[in-house]
């Protein structure tokens, strides 16, 4: 009957420390694993990697942006200080507190390029308050990875007439190779968009 009893115990202990071990190799990740890396909201950003990649390490504020013909300026080539341009009608790069997204979604020149990291940024040209215009701007790094440069933009819509109303950007996200976006339009409301490349130059098409 003891070694009945002794049997029984032990049986109990193993199954106990099988769960114990089972549940403590769940990390405070866990929950997260499955999660696409490559689809990322404008207020919840992907947590850097202990290595960040190089687009990641971009000071936006104060970035050089080659080719970005939104902004107005003769040369494309765009230098923020503090978030603007500072010219009297100002390009202002991640205004009011948007964030970057990054992901894998331009295609890489040439071919046979190693695959880096691209950013998603929102752009907007014009004075707070007046007539002005947002674009989410695809931005990657130059081949010897120094430089930064804009592919076709994504254009939101015309401010109003009287330029009282602009559609801005509430979120936007990279799936795949597609963006989405919420955006809110001139009379208010919100809409969900998508947008997709329809040709090798980068150009894109709402679908």
């Amino acid at each position: 009957m003891r070694d009945e009893l002794l049997i029984g115990v032990a049986l109990s202990l193993t199954f106990a420390t099988g769960c114990t071990s089972s549940t403590d190799s769940l990390g405070p990740d866990a929950a997260a694993s499955g999660s696409s890396s490559d689809s990322v909201s404008l207020t919840s950003l992907s947590a850097p990697s202990a290595s960040a990649s190089e687009i990641r390490q971009t000071d936006w504020a104060n970035a050089v942006i080659d080719k970005l013909s939104f902004c107005g300026e003769s040369d494309d080539s765009v230098e923020f200080r503090n978030g603007s341009n500072g010219f009297d009608v100002p390009c202002r790069i991640l205004p009011d507190g948007a964030q970057p997204v990054y992901a894998e979604f331009i295609v890489e020149e040439p071919a046979n390029a190693p695959s880096t990291e691209d950013a998603l940024v929102l752009v907007e040209l014009g004075n707070p308050n007046a007539a002005r215009r947002q674009a989410l701007v695809p931005v990657q790094l130059s081949d010897n990875g120094s430089g930064r440069y804009a592919w076709p933009v994504i254009l939101g819509d015309d401010s109003s007439a009287s330029g009282d109303r602009a559609m801005t950007f509430i979120s936007y996200q990279v799936v795949g190779e597609h963006v989405e976006a919420t955006v809110r339009n001139l009379d208010g409301s919100t809409e969900n968009r998508r947008w997709r490349k329809y040709n090798g130059s980068g150009n894109w098409e709402r679908y």
